[in-house]
């Protein structure tokens, strides 16, 4: 990757206003329970019709999914012509161009269309180049081309896919924080490194019990997260020695809760704290990330509760699902 400009918080004074002027406009707590009250699927979707999603009254599960994620396609369409750096849109779309990735080889380069996302920094055409050729990285860093080619032979030899996600996810977050640190924003380091954190406090908890849990850590673990990988590679360690090492993150709390639920949630409402943080910055590219967050957790609170109430889940039961809202 080419050596990145440092980015000047002053290119971001018209495009922060407008941002702040589309996140006044986010759904917030009063909606959400409004939809959680309402009697049945039809008068929930009307409450996201009226704050500008599409008619969902009619659809089943996968056509909110569709709308959901179209809403967020169209906002990130307009980043792409309106960002002043281009490393920002690449912090914003890396994810989905691992998840497109990840489908890509598990499925040996056969899957639907409709399994990827449209959402990613290269074309699905891109991808595929690089899964077909022996080497080279053709508009993918090289790297992370290089990650695509591994965890195809990983699964052809293994026949284990959690082993090619591991290689896959490896190269997608080294990217993501070589993105974030040619920014020289603190915040934006500090967003990815939070992420690293979670996914390797995610595969701690989630192999505690485990036999083979040495292996799969080894496999699983992320480098660059506030704890360093030493301290948490050693399969002996007990959930409260676990605590104590994230003791210093933004998740500290989240590591000592009890099932995978209650930590996933605690986990993600730490994550949106630190984003929230960026409420106070006037202008900058911080706003960004902040909006794009927002925006994200709003579709996620969105799909929680239209799915629930189609399937006829209790509000109390969706409520406790809900992650926090900061706008």
């Amino acid at each position: 990757m080419a050596k990145a400009k440092k980015i000047k918080a002053q290119d971001y004074i018209c495009l922060s206003a407008m941002l702040r002027a589309r996140e006044a406009k986010l759904l917030g707590r009063e909606q959400f329970e409004r939809m959680l009250s309402e009697s049945g699927f039809a008068e929930a979707a009307r409450v996201a019709s009226d704050a500008g999603y599409a008619d969902m009254t009619g659809m089943d599960a996968a056509g909110i999914n569709a709308a959901l994620n179209a809403r967020y396609a169209a906002e990130l369409e307009d980043m792409r012509e309106m960002l002043p750096d281009k490393a920002l849109l690449r912090i914003l779309c890396l994810q989905y161009d691992c998840h497109n990735a990840k489908v890509l080889v598990k499925s040996g380069g056969a899957a639907e269309g409709g399994l990827y996302s449209p959402n990613g920094c290269y074309s699905l055409e891109e991808l595929k180049a690089v899964y077909d050729a022996e080497s080279g990285s053709g508009e993918l860093p090289e790297g992370f081309a290089e990650a695509i080619r591994a965890a195809r032979i990983a699964l052809a030899r293994t026949g284990n896919p959690q082993l090619s996600d591991f290689l896959l996810d490896k190269a997608y977050f080294a990217l993501l924080l070589e993105e974030a640190e040619a920014t020289g924003r603190d915040f934006y380091t500090g967003y990815v490194r939070n992420r690293i954190d979670k996914v390797n406090l995610r595969s701690l908890l989630r192999t505690l019990d485990m036999n083979r849990r040495g292996n799969l850590l080894a496999n699983a673990l992320i480098e660059g997260g506030s704890v360093g990988l030493d301290a948490i590679a050693d399969p002996g360690l007990t959930r409260e020695e676990i605590a104590r090492l994230y003791n210093v993150t933004i998740f500290d709390r989240a590591a000592e809760e009890n099932g995978m639920t209650a930590f996933e949630k605690a986990a993600d409402n730490a994550e949106l704290d630190y984003i929230g943080g960026g409420s106070l910055i006037p202008f900058g590219p911080e706003v960004v990330l902040e909006y794009f967050t927002a925006l994200e957790n709003e579709i996620m609170s969105l799909r929680i509760i239209l799915t629930g109430k189609q399937m006829g889940i209790g509000a109390d039961t969706l409520r406790e699902r809900l992650r926090e809202n900061y706008v």
